[in-house]
């Protein structure tokens, strides 16, 4: 079996080693530290780094235990609560990190390399918490850690699961998302091609590109009427479309020479969860926190460049509508993706019966 077939007895050692070592970082910063911190201009960041350390170091202490028989001493929920808390600090620390990686894909450099290097630490931290917290709550209920059905304990090897498309339910929320990004696209696409939205012109947003730094592809692409956004929103619809169909799962034929073969889970998965938890938490939260109580007049309209007034505040709403629809049905997805694609165990059968039979 290979290491990565044995995570349910690593997983917890790594999570826990993580946690030790963010929880340093996060100590860092509670005592004056900036490099990386993302709170660090916001109100009470330094407060907040003495929790996050705290949590950290709680979800340290329960992921080693989950490994050990101290953990099956304990009551149950104590090592699940403290590590699903530390993998949602870690997934909350992820915000960003698609954007930065999409800067970094067409531009070569990211605004700030030590914030992008916490988000793919967090991201790191939070599959290792993920991954111990499943491998904990599998073995305590009596089901193989690896696949998570009930089975006998030796002889075994995994068995994919036969492609099949996701309910109806996880397809319509895959289409809304899709169509989510219709007003972004059109906005974008509108000013690539020279014309005008939401009374700001083509001209207009180029200047800004160019004031906040863009690189020369992307100055380039936007000349020839592509931008680079739509072209990352056309790949993020292909991701949700393929998290929902069989061909997600298998290459389809006008995929060569790939065709036939299966889909590494990890493939579709990875850019899933990630764009999941940084999309669909600041699309909900802007929508709640910005465009919500400006929209009634509890606070002012935009007032920032080009983002003035209702005009800005259209522009928001087509980027901040899209990410948070979006975000959260790539969410639906990816879990449902995850479920039907988990690979079985099969308890490999005597020399007398011959081939595998297959544990359900």
């Amino acid at each position: 079996m290979t290491v990565a077939g044995r995570w349910p007895q690593w997983s917890g050692y790594a999570a826990g080693a993580w946690s030790l070592a963010a929880a340093a970082l996060a100590l860092y910063w509670a005592a004056g530290g900036e490099t990386g911190y993302p709170l660090r201009d916001v109100a009470g960041g330094r407060a907040s780094a003495w929790l996050i350390a705290a949590c950290l170091l709680v979800g340290a202490i329960m992921a080693v235990s989950s490994t050990r028989r101290v953990g099956r001493q304990m009551p149950r929920w104590w090592p699940l609560s403290g590590l699903w808390a530390a993998c949602a600090l870690a997934g909350a620390g992820t915000f960003g990190f698609v954007m930065n990686a999409l800067q970094l894909a067409f531009t070569g450099t990211v605004d700030d390399w030590p914030t992008f290097g916490v988000e793919i630490l967090a991201a790191t931290g939070a599959a290792l918490l993920g991954g111990a917290a499943v491998a904990y709550q599998r073995s305590t209920a009596g089901a193989c850690a690896r696949c998570g059905t009930a089975h006998a304990g030796t002889g075994m090897a995994k068995v994919p699961a036969p492609p099949a498309p996701a309910p109806r339910a996880v397809r319509r929320a895959a289409y809304a998302g899709a169509l989510a990004f219709a007003p972004y696209v059109a906005m974008k696409t509108t000013w690539a091609l020279g014309g005008t939205f939401a009374g700001i012109t083509s001209e207009e947003t180029i200047a800004e590109f160019e004031r906040n730094g863009a690189s020369g592809l992307i100055l380039t692409l936007e000349k020839y009427g592509l931008d680079f956004t739509t072209l990352s929103a056309l790949l993020g619809v292909f991701l949700l479309l393929g998290l929902t169909h069989s061909w997600g799962q298998v290459f389809p034929r006008w995929a060569p020479p790939l065709a036939g073969r299966r889909v590494p889970r990890w493939l579709p998965l990875v850019p899933a969860w990630l764009g999941a938890l940084t999309l669909g938490p600041y699309g909900v939260v802007a929508a709640l926190a910005y465009l919500l109580p400006s929209a009634v007049g509890l606070t002012d309209l935009p007032d920032d460049g080009v983002m003035q007034g209702w005009s800005g505040w259209t522009v928001a709403a087509c980027g901040i509508g899209a990410f948070g629809v979006y975000g959260v049905a790539l969410g639906v997805a990816a879990w449902s993706y995850q479920r039907r694609t988990r690979p079985r165990c099969a308890a490999v059968a005597s020399e007398t019966d011959g081939g595998l039979a297959v544990s359900r």
